[in-house]
């Protein structure tokens, strides 16, 4: 009789633990350069950018596309200023076709200021966001400001101004992972090798996801494959959160002239997330980078036949996230 009790109690303490443990990870989380989700399973993210704060209802409508791609994240293009009773329709969309929403703030692309940089921040812990936020905590990741920092920013800068944003949100009780943009128009990976692991130990959560975005200044492929092998092996949790391709031979706005088929391949060998720019909703001077035709919002460009079909693309490696299973 006592061993029968004793065996009870032994179950008990067993699913009492894991009960325990399935409710402390209630989020996304990072950990050894990986990121998992909400049930603890790695999730490589397989991306597409929707310009959401510029072309809203035709945004909403083609997330549905998204799905014939297995794409398994959006990147969600937002602003400060517009309702986040909008926002929330997209998230939930998202969340119910199986795609974990990214969301970004635009207002500080290439602002040098951290007051810039902490307008985003009171936008993310308003009470309507902390709202929306705690009830998608299982399925959302926070991109704190797109391409947040120019050229001309310090290392230091941008580590002492993201290292109090980070403190902000995790004091308005945010648990999920913080994405956090290179500066340099999100292209300058040197504060990222430089501070990233000191961001992270600081953070009351250890919970940050760096993303660098690729254009002009990665035009070098060797570039690409030895940073993001550096990336790796320092453990340094990555997403390339935006990229281009070779557009007339960098006679474009943006001098790129990137082998994307390397960021493909390296990424899929590596188990890093990538993000290309955008579906659509370009202006005429970045219409190059359009994945679809702004005409119907689902026909394939050549670029988006690369990123989306190709051996490497996301139809071929987007997994969804565990959390939806």
């Amino acid at each position: 009789m006592n061993k029968f009790i004793g065996l009870l109690l032994l179950v008990f303490t067993i699913v009492v633990y894991s009960c325990q443990s399935v409710h402390e990870q209630t989020s996304f989380k990072v950990k050894d350069g990986r990121l998992f989700d909400a049930r603890n399973n790695e999730f490589v993210i397989r991306g597409m950018n929707m310009p959401h704060a510029w072309f809203t209802n035709s945004s909403f409508k083609a997330l549905d596309e998204l799905t014939k791609y297995n794409v398994n994240c959006v990147r969600i293009v937002w602003e400060v200023g517009l309702q986040v009773a909008e926002l929330e329709k997209v998230v939930e969309h998202c969340v119910d076709l199986q795609m974990i929403p990214m969301i970004e703030l635009h207002n500080a692309t290439g602002d040098s200021t951290d007051t810039k940089l902490l307008e985003m921040v009171q936008y993310y812990t308003s009470d309507e966001m902390k709202a929306l936020v705690e009830k998608y905590e299982s399925y959302i990741l926070l991109n704190i400001a797109n391409e947040w920092g120019d050229h001309s920013m310090s290392d230091e800068y941008w580590r002492d101004a993201y290292n109090k944003a980070v403190r902000i949100m995790r004091n308005a009780g945010y648990k999920t992972a913080i994405v956090i943009d290179a500066p340099g128009w999100g292209q300058n990976v040197t504060p990222i090798l430089n501070y990233g692991q000191q961001l992270l130990d600081e953070d009351p959560m250890h919970n940050l996801l760096f993303s660098i975005h690729m254009y002009g200044s990665w035009n070098d492929e060797g570039k690409i494959k030895s940073t993001l092998t550096q990336v790796k092996e320092m453990k340094i949790p990555l997403v390339i959160g935006e990229f281009g391709y070779n557009f007339h031979d960098g006679d474009n706005n943006l001098s790129c002239t990137v082998n994307h088929e390397v960021i493909l391949k390296e990424c899929e060998k590596l188990h890093i997330g990538y993000i290309p720019w955008s579906w659509t909703g370009n202006n005429d001077e970045n219409r190059w980078l359009d994945i679809v035709s702004r005409d119907d919002w689902k026909s394939l460009t050549k670029w988006g036949r690369e990123v989306l079909m190709s051996d490497y693309g996301i139809k071929n490696t987007g997994k969804k996230a565990s959390v939806f299973r």
